[in-house]
């Protein structure tokens, strides 16, 4: 893990919190049939959690919106591998330094495939959460995130920087995108169809 952290810093990486261990991956009981990605495990508050999205702490406010949506698409925590795109500590949240996450997902990139191609195989998508995670898997910025939504049949999408044949699925987390609203029951329902 201190390696990682050297090699953030040698890409000039900044806002690192160096506090090791990162948190662990979660994994349900079931058969696996999704991984969900969370961007990263951002704290301006020097707090440290033992499990991604704190899932193995009483504190879930960070995975509410997350499970809202796993319950409208009747896709349970245990059918789940859980993990951020960067597992290191950020002394500030992501979307308040852009391109610093961008610079760190270029790194985390080829460990994060390395771990989910020796874990799973390639008919297991990705439940991406966050606009951040999608537009670097797909080394693109050009659609509108709503897009998807709007036009479920493009969904699942192919991602250019994970094993061939490993798909995505936009999943955010944003309240803009909760899927118990009305705008995007055809979007739930293609979730419900492709998990189902």
């Amino acid at each position: 893990m201190s390696l990682i952290l050297s090699e953030l810093k040698s890409h000039l990486v900044g806002n690192l919190d160096d506090y090791i261990p990162f948190p662990k991956p979660y994994q349900g009981s079931d058969r696996i049939k999704a991984i969900l990605l969370g961007a990263d495990p951002s704290t301006e508050n020097g707090i440290h959690i033992d499990t991604v999205f704190n899932l193995s702490g009483e504190d879930k406010r960070y995975f509410a919106g997350i499970k809202r949506n796993l319950d409208a698409i009747n896709l349970s925590l245990e059918n789940l591998y859980v993990q951020n795109f960067c597992q290191n500590y950020f002394t500030k949240t992501t979307y308040s330094q852009k391109e610093n996450w961008w610079r760190a997902s270029a790194v985390w990139v080829l460990y994060l495939r390395e771990e989910l191609d020796e874990r799973f195989s390639t008919d297991v998508p990705l439940l991406v959460t966050s606009e951040l995670i999608f537009h670097r898997l797909l080394y693109s910025v050009n659609e509108k995130n709503s897009v998807y939504y709007q036009y479920p049949e493009t969904v699942p999408v192919e991602s250019c920087y994970v094993k061939s044949g490993r798909m995505l699925i936009p999943f955010f987390r944003h309240w803009r995108y909760d899927l118990t609203k009305p705008e995007w029951r055809c979007y739930k329902e293609r979730l419900q169809i492709l998990f189902n």
